[in-house]
């Protein structure tokens, strides 16, 4: 129970096909929370981690066990800071409800605050990532894309960073229809393709880098193109990737990510986009999952 939300959650993760390397570990992972930040709470928390990479296991599950904790940590400083400012509040709804003794429990932060400890979660645990000793991040990393439920409030924050996917189902007589809550966040925007190249990068196919296809170096600023969703995505499973000035490195078909060290030089970081809304009564179901599932 998430305030007045009754939630059913379900799970699945399955290795991909590999013909080349058959014991490639599983490099997806998972984060379930419920009740975030206590017993008494009645938000909750779900994600889904895409490594990819050599490492790409290891940087989907260090996010997993590591981006709940920040978020937390984060929320509860921005709570803290509220209830400076509505102590005596604060203080008399905790007394009237017994067992209740955590103050914190009763702020809702607003939209903005939240976003922003939301925001410095993905990049504290991006720059402890590049820390971590255990892991080489260099040229591995880890999508993530996350749903909260603010349960008091009825509302939800999805945050992506990557290629994975949030969607919800809204109910449309006796179906329901697919909403995207989450944006791809790869070259085949126009405004990610902007932002990349401001960094130096080039962005090309792999046919384009080994010349067997022709670089169109029209200005993107006179072009108004921006391929969707479902639309011309991967048709000769040769996508535009981001390349250094420098060498053919690092070549990721996406423009934000956790972990990707040399490609944050170019502009892939870890900052997600974030989307905040209420949850209405025809929104029956939402969907998190990697590319895997979408392509």
């Amino acid at each position: 129970i998430c305030g007045g939300l009754r939630l059913r959650y379900a799970f699945l993760s399955q290795k991909g096909y590999y013909p080349d390397d058959p014991n490639k570990p599983n490099q997806d992972a998972y984060s379930i929370t419920e009740r975030f930040g206590g017993q008494a709470s009645n938000d909750a928390h779900f994600a889904v981690y895409d490594g990819h990479g050599r490492d790409g296991d290891l940087c989907a599950q260090f996010a997993r066990d590591n981006i709940p904790g920040h978020l937390l940590k984060l929320v509860n400083k921005y709570k803290e800071k509220e209830a400076r400012t509505h102590s005596q509040d604060l203080e008399r709804l905790t007394n009237r409800k017994s067992g209740d003794t955590d103050p914190l429990l009763h702020v809702e932060l607003p939209k903005q605050q939240f976003q922003q400890a939301a925001l410095r979660a993905h990049v504290e645990c991006n720059e402890a990532m590049h820390q971590d000793q255990s892991i080489d991040d260099s040229l591995s990393g880890t999508t993530a894309i996350s749903v909260y439920f603010h349960g008091r409030r009825n509302r939800i924050t999805v945050c992506n960073v990557g290629d994975s996917r949030a969607i919800v189902g809204k109910q449309s007589g006796r179906s329901l229809k697919a909403i995207p809550l989450s944006r791809d966040q790869t070259p085949y925007r126009k405004d990610e393709r902007a932002r990349i190249k401001a960094k130096g990068a080039r962005i090309l196919s792999l046919d384009q880098l080994e010349g067997l296809e022709p670089v169109n170096e029209h200005d993107d600023s006179n072009n108004d193109d921006d391929l969707e969703l479902g639309e011309e995505l991967d048709e000769g499973g040769d996508p535009p990737r981001v390349w250094s000035p420098n060498g053919d490195y690092p070549g990721t078909a996406f423009t934000r990510s956790l972990g990707d060290a040399m490609a944050e030089e170019l502009g892939v970081y870890a900052e997600p986009e974030m989307l905040t809304r209420e949850v209405k009564p025809e929104d029956r179901v939402i969907v998190l999952a990697s590319d895997g599932i979408y392509e």
